[in-house]
């Protein structure tokens, strides 16, 4: 029978200890600073470009969603009103 390991949460020496080898590593040149600070930016643009294309399907599966429900008195007034504004823009 095999016995599941226990993971340690690690501690805050530990984070203390990684945050300063991190430092040495950025300090002592080791990284090359301009290709960080391209590849964050890189990243950062990627980032948001996912993020709104995902919130442009996300939005335009609700309202199609929405459009399931345009007979609903209540709903439907609320769908027409979404179909007018998108379509007079």
């Amino acid at each position: 029978m095999a016995t599941a390991k226990k993971h340690n949460k690690p501690k805050v020496a530990d984070y203390e200890r990684l945050g300063k080898q991190l430092e040495t590593i950025w300090e002592s040149n080791y990284a090359n600073r301009s290709r960080l600070y391209k590849l964050s930016f890189i990243k950062g643009v990627i980032g948001g470009l996912g993020g709104v294309i995902g919130a442009t399907i996300v939005l335009g599966l609700l309202l199609w969603f929405l459009t399931l429900f345009q007979d609903v008195p209540l709903i439907g007034r609320l769908v027409d009103n979404f179909q007018n504004t998108i379509e007079s823009r």
